[in-house]
C-alpha cells in the first residue's frame, strides 16, 4: 500500500472513532430542560388594602422582583388586568377570585370545577414543552387562625375547620384528572398552586410537635401527594421551621402562623417530561409595606423533556444507627459528632434509634430536625413516650421527599414501642417504605416477639417495597429475626465483622437491615462501621439496588 493510501486509511479510521465518540457524547447529554419560576399568591382584596393605586403597584413590584414566570393568583378582585399590564404578562381570569398570569403563551383554557375556586391554562414554554397550570382557592369551614380560635388539645375541632378544603379539593382533583385524561395530555406535567386554607400533614407530624403543639394528619394535603404530586416547598426545605415556612400571615403576626399556600407538581404520565424543584422560598417583605395578608410562595421548577425512559434501577445507601440520643462514650451529647459519622457514609436513608425531641438530657433539642438540617435530609419522628419535658423515640432521615410518616403502635414491653414507617418518593416517581424499629431489650424475648409479630403481620399486607432496619435487641438466630426472614431478605454482614454492640468492645449482633419483596432488591454490600466514640452502637451500612419494576 502506498504511503498516502495508508494515511487516508488512518484518517478515515480516526473519523470513525470521532463520530462514535460524538454519538456517545450526544447520547449522554442531559435532557432538554428549562427552569420555570412559579408563584402562588393570594394578593388580598385585589392588593388594594394599602390604596387603589399604590397597593397593586406593590403587588407588581413583588412579582417582578421575584422573577416569576407563572403566577397562580387568588383574590384577584378586579386588579388582574392592571397587574398583567404592569408585568407584560398574559392574563387568564375565571370569575372574580382566581387567575393566572403567564410570561408564556396560554394555548388552551383547561379550567374545571367552580369558577370562584379553579382556573386552568395549558402553557407553552419556550422549548415547546406544555404544562397544565392551575390556580386554585379552597374554602374553609371555620376560623382557626385568629388568636383564641384554636385548641390544639382537640385536633378534631381543628380538622373540622378545614373539612371544606378537603372536600373541595377531592372534587377539584377528580375534575382535573378527567379533563386531562385525553391522550393529547399524556406528555403534559401538572402544576397546581394556590391558597389551600389548610395546613400540611408533613409539618404537623410528630417531627413538628415542638413547634405546632399538635400532631394532626391534615387530609387536604394528602389529596395530591397520594396522586404522585410533590410539595415543592417542603422538597426544597426539608427542615421544619414554622417561622420561616409560614405563608399566613405577614400582616398579622399575632395570629397563628401556618403554611397554607402550596405549589404541587407532578411529571407527565408517560414520564417523557419530568418536573423537579430546585429552589423554593417564601416572600413576606417589601418596602415600605408588604401588600398582602398572605406571603408569596415562589418555586423554581426544572422541567425536562426526554425520550420515553426505560425502567430504572435505583441504587440506595441505607444506614441503621442507634445514636443513644447523641451521647457518646465520653457521656457528652454532641449531635454534630453524630452528623459527621453519617456524612461520611453518604446515606440516602437513615433509621435512627434512641432519639430525643425537646428532652432535658439532650438540651431541649429536636434532634431529628437538627440532624436533618445538618445533613440536608427530610426528617420524620415517632415517639415512644413523653420524657423529661419532651418525647423519646426514633427518627428517619431521607434524601428524598417524604410522602407520609406514621407510627404503628406495638404491644408494650418494659417501655411503650412503635414502628416508625416513612414513605419516600424516589426520582423515578415510585415510592418505598422505610420501616424503623427498636424492640424491647430485656433477656426474656416475649415482649420483643409480640412486637415483631404485630409488625410482621402489618408488613405482609404492604404492596410497596420496603426496607426494615433498626435495633432488634435480639440475635441472628432468634425467633424474632426468624419472623422477618419469612417475609423479607436479611442483608448479611461480613462474617468476620458482624457485631454491632458495643461500639468499643463488640460482642453482639443486634442491629439489622432487611428488604422486601426479595425479588425487588439486590444487596451489593453490607458493612459494620468502626466508630467507637459517637454512640454505644456501631452503625450498619447496606448498599442496595431497587430493581426496576
Amino acid at each position: 500500500m502506498h504511503r498516502h493510501c495508508q494515511t487516508l486509511v488512518r484518517i478515515a479510521a480516526a473519523l470513525i472513532v470521532l463520530a462514535q465518540f460524538a454519538a456517545t457524547v450526544c447520547a449522554q447529554q442531559p435532557a432538554d430542560t428549562t427552569d420555570v419560576r412559579v408563584m402562588a399568591w393570594n394578593i388580598w382584596h385585589g392588593g388594594r388594602e394599602d390604596g387603589e393605586e399604590v397597593g397593586p403597584k406593590r403587588v407588581i413590584d413583588v412579582i417582578k422582583n421575584s422573577g416569576a414566570d407563572l403566577v397562580a393568583m387568588q383574590e384577584t378582585y378586579g386588579s388582574g388586568e392592571l397587574i398583567a399590564k404592569g408585568l407584560g404578562f398574559q392574563f387568564q381570569p375565571r370569575g372574580t377570585n382566581v387567575s393566572i398570569h403567564s410570561r408564556y403563551p396560554v394555548i388552551e383554557d383547561i379550567s374545571v370545577h367552580k369558577e370562584f375556586q379553579c382556573v386552568g391554562a395549558l402553557i407553552e414554554l419556550p422549548n415547546k414543552t406544555r404544562v397544565a397550570f392551575y390556580s386554585i382557592w379552597l374554602p374553609y369551614s371555620a376560623e382557626i387562625w385568629l388568636e383564641g380560635t384554636r385548641d390544639t388539645s382537640k385536633p378534631e375541632t381543628m380538622l373540622a375547620a378545614c373539612k371544606a378544603s378537603h372536600q373541595s379539593l377531592l372534587k377539584m382533583w377528580a375534575a382535573i384528572e378527567t379533563r386531562l385524561s385525553a391522550d393529547k395530555y399524556q406528555d403534559v406535567p401538572i402544576v397546581i398552586a394556590g391558597d389551600f386554607n389548610s395546613m400540611s400533614h408533613l409539618d404537623y407530624g410528630e417531627i413538628g410537635w415542638d413547634q405546632y403543639d399538635a400532631v394532626i394528619k391534615w387530609p387536604t394535603s394528602t389529596v395530591l401527594t397520594n396522586q404522585g404530586f410533590t410539595d415543592s416547598y417542603r422538597a426544597c426545605n426539608p427542615r421544619i421551621d414554622r417561622n420561616a415556612d409560614s405563608t399566613w400571615t405577614p400582616r398579622f403576626p399575632g395570629q397563628h402562623q401556618d403554611r397554607i399556600d402550596f405549589i404541587y407538581h407532578r411529571g407527565a404520565r408517560t414520564r417523557t417530561v419530568t418536573v423537579a424543584p430546585t429552589t423554593s422560598r417564601v416572600i413576606r417583605e417589601h418596602q415600605p409595606r408588604f401588600p398582602s395578608d398572605h406571603a408569596a410562595l415562589v418555586s423554581t421548577l426544572r422541567i425536562a423533556s426526554q425520550q420515553p425512559p426505560e425502567p430504572d434501577d435505583v441504587a440506595l445507601r441505607v444506614v441503621s444507627y442507634n445514636i443513644k440520643h447523641g451521647a457518646g462514650m465520653d457521656n457528652r451529647v454532641d449531635l454534630q459528632r453524630t452528623a459527621n459519622v453519617l456524612k461520611k457514609l453518604r446515606p440516602d436513608f437513615v433509621g435512627l434509634q434512641e432519639v430525643d425531641l425537646r428532652a432535658t438530657r439532650s438540651g431541649k433539642q429536636n434532634q431529628a430536625n437538627k440532624l436533618a438540617a445538618m445533613l440536608n435530609m427530610h426528617p420524620g419522628f415517632g415517639s415512644f413516650m413523653d420524657f423529661q419535658g419532651g418525647r423519646y423515640g426514633m427518627a428517619v432521615l431521607s434524601r428524598y421527599p417524604l410522602v407520609h410518616v406514621e407510627s404503628l403502635r406495638l404491644p408494650n414491653g418494659n417501655e411503650p414501642r412503635v414502628a416508625l414507617i416513612a414513605e419516600a418518593r424516589l426520582p423515578t416517581g415510585d415510592t418505598v417504605l422505610l420501616v424503623n424499629v427498636h424492640f424491647d431489650w430485656v433477656g426474656d424475648d416475649k415482649f420483643r416477639f409480640a412486637q415483631a409479630s404485630k409488625l410482621a403481620a402489618h408488613l405482609q399486607a404492604q404492596a410497596k417495597p420496603f426496607i426494615l432496619l433498626g435495633d432488634f435487641n435480639d440475635g441472628p438466630d432468634s425467633r424474632t429475626l426468624a419472623l422477618f426472614d419469612k417475609i423479607a431478605h436479611r442483608t448479611q454482614k461480613p462474617k468476620n465483622d458482624r457485631l454491632t454492640f458495643s461500639s468499643t468492645k463488640p460482642v453482639k449482633e443486634i442491629d439489622f437491615i432487611f428488604c422486601a419483596p426479595i425479588d425487588a432488591w439486590q444487596v451489593n454490600r453490607v458493612e459494620v462501621i468502626t466508630e467507637p466514640m459517637a454512640s454505644d452502637h456501631r452503625p450498619v451500612l447496606a448498599e442496595l439496588t431497587l430493581r426496576a419494576r
